[in-house]
């Protein structure tokens, strides 16, 4: 890579790469011209930019001033009144509180009314301030008190789930800047570094856990109130608990983050104008019907299709609550829509069998890395090749509402048989590709099925660990220090790519490749991730829950009343 700073008097048009030829070949340096880019060395904020520095400066006063307040009335209330007042818990995120993770927490009670006005302003105002301290919050994020009933596997679950993710992100984006690519295919191409190369099959963990917790939860509830949903609040409730963190990260990443580096692997000013055109896909979450290249915070396909997939869920939740043979029927219906969809998209366009397929491939074939990124737009993003692992955890779900849980007895011949199936297939799916070249019709239904495969295989990791045969396993996922971590994994999935490409990208030279850096990179940005993401979730995520629960209650309340 070769960079060269010029007086900012200059543009683009002066700066001519064939006026340094002669002298790259009197040094006998071998040089291939890839891309040529001028990028000014400042970049000005731009108005979007200004507003969004605002809108978090607006939200970092609230929880100054929310704190401020709670503290000052922690101190300055009698002892007796604080340690005989209970506040019932809020969860940290939906899923949380979905697992029933609330608990009783001591909080601080209102001191008695002064006639002053200022403390009657305060006294009206405190319930919607409490929403932003930072105490309260960080007390309940942090609370790792389990009460019965609780589904402990799946803290474990999601927080390596999102671990498996990071590891990921940090190996694939950062060969933008690695020195030779020739030197890092025989390090990657061996059988134990096909859990990085097929790691993509971490995101189909979170399509089960949200499938399975929602359906989970719906049928508790909908025991609760006899088959009675409130179907509005059903879809305003998902919408609002996702979409406010989402677009202010989003604001950031596309107005605030492009002036907060530069230098030659700096990003791409085509990411910036994908944002500024296209930004409302990612509201509407219709964002995974866009090409690759056309996609702002590509991140968040994932999010677009969880947001569908909860959406068609109705379908499959009434007709298994009312009539569960057509529930099944439907569910197997959609299931079988899903296969033959990845089977002829696969065929139709000759695609790769799984993300990366063979690897070996990448210097010998030129057309590998374009069967990649068309795998990526016509298979990897789409909700109708991505559907299977969600209806899996759906019927997981309703057979574990059933069942009870605690009802489930199972011998020694279908747990070993379970387990042999499970991890056979489960291990199948990641490293079943290394150095395997299927011929289309078998890479076709690998890319059909395979995600099916993977999405049994958790489940059944699942389903033992909740009915009680998880053993030491079942022990391990529910350790208590999973609890806090796996709250954060919503904020930490929408910021760690942007650590990353923060890091990465203002790099001035390029890096060798060695699996010992790398592995730092990873510890350091898990670290770094969940360091902000706990400060984001603060900040944005919890306060929101919790003003977004009192404004229902307060409508509730309301409706009592009238």
């Amino acid at each position: 890579t070769l960079g060269i700073c010029l007086p900012d008097t200059c543009n683009p048009s002066d700066f001519n790469i064939s006026n340094f030829m002669p002298a790259l070949k009197q040094i006998k340096i071998g040089y291939k011209i890839n891309s040529l880019s001028c990028k000014p060395n400042s970049l000005k904020l731009s108005n979007g930019g200004i507003v969004t520095i605002f809108i978090i400066s607006a939200f970092l006063l609230l929880v100054l001033l929310g704190s401020s307040v709670t503290a000052l009335k922690h101190f300055t209330e009698p002892l007796s009144k604080r340690n005989n007042v209970n506040m019932e818990g809020i969860s940290i995120d939906e899923d949380t509180e979905n697992i029933k993770n609330e608990s009783s927490l001591n909080s601080l009670a209102l001191p008695e009314r002064s006639p002053s006005q200022l403390r009657d302003f305060i006294d009206k105002c405190d319930p919607f301030l409490n929403c932003f301290c930072i105490f309260t919050n960080g007390s309940k994020l942090l609370n790792t008190d389990a009460t019965e009933g609780q589904l402990l596997c799946l803290h474990g679950i999601r927080f390596l789930s999102m671990t498996w993710v990071i590891l990921c992100h940090v190996y694939v984006p950062n060969f933008d800047v690695i020195r030779s690519l020739n030197n890092v295919i025989p390090q990657v191409d061996n059988l134990p570094f096909q859990a990085v190369l097929n790691g993509w099959y971490s995101v189909d963990s979170f399509f089960v856990l949200s499938g399975f917790l929602m359906s989970y939860l719906y049928f508790q509830d909908c025991e609760k109130r006899k088959g009675k949903t409130p179907w509005l609040y059903f879809y305003v409730h998902r919408y609002l608990r996702l979409t406010p963190v989402y677009m202010i990260v989003l604001a950031f990443y596309a107005t605030v983050l492009p002036v907060m580096g530069s230098g030659p692997f700096w990003r791409d000013t085509n990411v910036d104008q994908n944002c500024h055109k296209n930004w409302w896909w990612n509201l509407l979450y219709i964002n995974n019907f866009q090409k690759n290249a056309n996609q702002c915070f590509a991140l968040t396909w994932y999010l677009a299709n969880d947001m569908q997939f909860f959406a068609l869920s109705p379908l499959f939740l009434i007709t298994l609550w009312r009539w569960p043979k057509i529930g099944y029927a439907t569910m197997t219906l959609f299931l079988c829509g899903s296969w033959l969809c990845g089977f002829i998209i696969t065929y139709h366009y000759d695609l790769l069998a799984g993300t990366l397929g063979d690897i070996r491939h990448m210097e010998t074939d030129p057309t590998y890395l374009q069967r990649f990124l068309e795998y990526m737009d016509k298979i990897y993003y789409k909700p109708y090749t991505r559907i299977a692992p969600y209806l899996i955890g759906i019927a997981l779900g309703y057979v574990i509402f059933k069942k009870k849980i605690t009802n489930i007895s199972l011998n020694r011949a279908t747990l070993w048989t379970g387990w042999l199936l499970s991890i056979t297939s489960g291990l199948y799916c990641v490293y079943g590709t290394y150095h395997q070249t299927p011929n289309l019709v078998g890479a076709s239904f690998y890319n059909a099925l395979t995600r099916t495969v993977y999405g049994l295989s958790l489940s059944w990791l699942i389903f033992v660990c909740l009915s009680g045969h998880g053993g030491v396993l079942d022990k391990f996922l529910s350790y208590k220090l999973f609890i806090p971590l796996s709250r954060l994994t919503y904020c930490a999935y929408l910021i760690h790519v942007i650590l990353m490409d923060l890091y990465s990208s203002n790099q001035r030279q390029t890096l060798d490749f060695n699996h010992q850096t790398m592995v730092m990179l990873f510890l350091g940005l898990l670290m770094v991730t969940y360091a902000f993401s706990m400060l984001i979730s603060l900040t944005f995520e919890s306060p929101l829950i919790r003003l977004e629960k009192l404004i229902r209650n307060k409508f509730q309340s309301r409706s009592r009343t009238q």
